[in-house]
């Protein structure tokens, strides 16, 4: 069997589990929908609380829309997140550094291609304090005048800092593109499920109450969509992709989110006549999340460019099949996943929605699979290796 790449980079590392206890420090300064308090499985919250677990003390520092209420939060012993008002330009925030504690060991940055963090790095490096980066992507989707801009100030600035200092990458592919970027040194350190948060032991029987209770029949093939509704999500085609299957089985649709799409969304609804059959559930606080993915037969991922995708591990780990378009994420978490299935285009999807229902063995193998393999502890320790060997240096 091929061993993924990601498991012979942690191979090349020592464990960093035990020793002496740090105070560590991870920042987000992404504004959108990243990391939206009560709403998402947290990344910087899942890596936050591996470190934490491992006996260090963690500070998240969380950037919010200046409109947002400032807050800080203690998650569990040892584990702080402060949502903080950021100044940005669209997602990218800019992070007042005399937020930051001077006495951290390191600093881990979801960074991306995020064009305020050349300051932060400066701040680090006079105090001595290691500076990692945390990449899925390190180019703008768009490929509007705006986003060009975007991507030639994050190439002045932020990609000097990466060529200069430890840098995790969540897929292979988000490593070939650091590679081509000038930064050989990266290391792959796949996105985490934090399973504290998930719902556990759900009893058999929740599932047809929770039909019940939203409004669906035991007998609904029911699909289910989580995304923001923006284009790249591609929420509009999924209505067409409904079209195509509707009447093959008692098809009914789920779509979790908001967005600029929302309202266009609604008439290509109400258009067709889809309004029985498709419900919109704008929000869905988190602790309510599972309740979506427990009474869905599918989860559909549409998105072309997915980076990694946290809706289509909790899928997998609910038992949901996963139906994904090929992309960057997708190709890593559902690789060798039985029940779920990688497409190449919207047809493929369709037939496999259309086609026989995953046994109940390979979904719950899958579901084992999926939390056993992805795990923060893995993203910690590469951390915590990359910021010891940067202060050794």
């Amino acid at each position: 069997m091929e061993i993924p790449e990601f498991i012979n980079d942690f191979r090349k590392m020592r464990k960093m589990g035990g020793g002496k206890q740090m105070k560590l420090g991870i920042l987000c300064t992404m504004i959108n929908g990243f990391g939206r308090r009560g709403y998402y499985n947290s990344q910087e919250i899942g890596l936050g609380r591996a470190l934490a677990r491992k006996g260090h003390e963690v500070m998240i520092y969380k950037g919010i829309d200046p409109s947002e209420k400032e807050e800080k939060v203690q998650v569990e012993k040892n584990l702080t997140i402060w949502y903080l008002p950021m100044k940005h330009l669209g997602a990218h925030g800019f992070m007042d550094c005399k937020n930051l504690d001077p006495q951290l060991k390191a600093l881990f940055c979801f960074g991306d291609q995020q064009i305020f963090l050349p300051h932060v790095y400066r701040w680090c490096r006079r105090r001595r304090i290691p500076f990692a980066a945390y990449v899925g992507t390190a180019h703008s989707l768009d490929s509007n005048f705006k986003s060009k801009v975007m991507n030639a100030l994050f190439a002045a600035g932020t990609l000097r800092i990466y060529k200069k200092n430890p840098v995790l990458a969540k897929t292979s592919a988000a490593k070939e593109e650091l590679r081509q970027l000038g930064i050989p040194h990266a290391v792959i350190a796949p996105v985490g499920l934090d399973t504290a948060v998930l719902k556990k032991n759900i009893p058999a029987v929740e599932k047809m109450r929770l039909r019940k209770e939203h409004g669906f029949e035991a007998d609904d093939v029911i699909l289910c969509n989580v995304s923001r509704l923006s284009w790249e999500k591609r929420p509009l085609e999924l209505i067409d992709l409904f079209l195509q299957v509707k009447g093959k089985k008692k098809f009914k649709l789920i779509i979790v989110g908001n967005g600029p799409l929302e309202e266009e969304l609604n008439e290509k609804i109400r258009k067709n006549g889809l309004e029985k059959e498709v419900k919109i559930y704008p929000n869905v606080p988190y602790e309510k999340m599972w309740e979506i993915y427990e009474m869905s037969d599918h989860y559909l991922n549409m998105n072309k460019g997915e980076i990694f995708g946290m809706a289509i591990m909790e899928a997998v780990y609910y038992k949901t099949s996963v139906a994904a378009i090929r992309a960057l994420g997708p190709s890593v978490t559902l690789k060798d996943m039985k029940g779920h299935k990688l497409c190449e285009n919207d047809d493929e999807m369709a037939e496999w929605i259309t086609g026989p229902y995953p046994s109940e063995k390979d979904l719950q193998e899958s579901s084992e699979k999926m939390a056993a393999t992805f795990t923060w502890d893995r993203c910690a320790d590469a951390f915590l290796q990359a910021s010891s060997e940067k202060s050794s240096r």
